[in-house]
């Protein structure tokens, strides 16, 4: 089977992967499913939920997730943010390539019980701005990647 070279180029998806655990990965903005696939297919994780709020990157998705054989493990959802997620449904969630005001507006929607094991975030900007927003969560860890010239700050936190 083909391998997904976009995953094994990019630094800053292979270090987002490194932190994924649990048996079920959601990932936000999931745009062509590259981090799913990759989780499934390394047996990181057991399922993955592919969300993102546009429908032509589901769909690109769905036709990648089709091409790797692996419809039954990675479902696809519409919707923004966490909102199509149930609380509690995976153990880990990656918000990953988005703005961090964005990701700042995802995160004061959920209700106070919505369960999160472990997130991952990788905002494209607005860092510093995440960090404060995260007083719910305590961090496990940060890294910083280097790719194509630029940072990319990785954090992970869990409630």
């Amino acid at each position: 089977m083909e391998r997904l070279k976009k995953l094994e180029k990019s630094a800053r998806l292979k270090a987002i992967l490194s932190f994924v655990e649990g048996r079920v990965l959601a990932d936000i903005g999931t745009d062509h499913a590259y981090l799913p696939i990759s989780a499934c297919l390394s047996s990181k994780v057991e399922r993955a939920i592919a969300c993102d709020l546009n429908p032509a990157p589901l769909l690109k998705a769905r036709e990648n997730i089709i091409k790797y054989r692996l419809q039954d493990r990675i479902t696809t959802r519409l919707g923004y943010g966490l909102q199509p997620l149930q609380s509690g449904e995976a153990d880990t969630i990656v918000i990953a390539g988005i703005g961090g005001i964005n990701i700042i507006e995802m995160l004061k929607d959920l209700p106070d019980d919505f369960r999160i094991q472990r997130l991952i975030i990788q905002p494209q900007r607005d860092i510093k701005a995440v960090r404060r927003a995260l007083t719910d969560f305590s961090f496990v860890d940060e890294i910083s990647v280097l790719e194509n010239d630029r940072f990319y700050d990785i954090i992970v936190v869990k409630r």
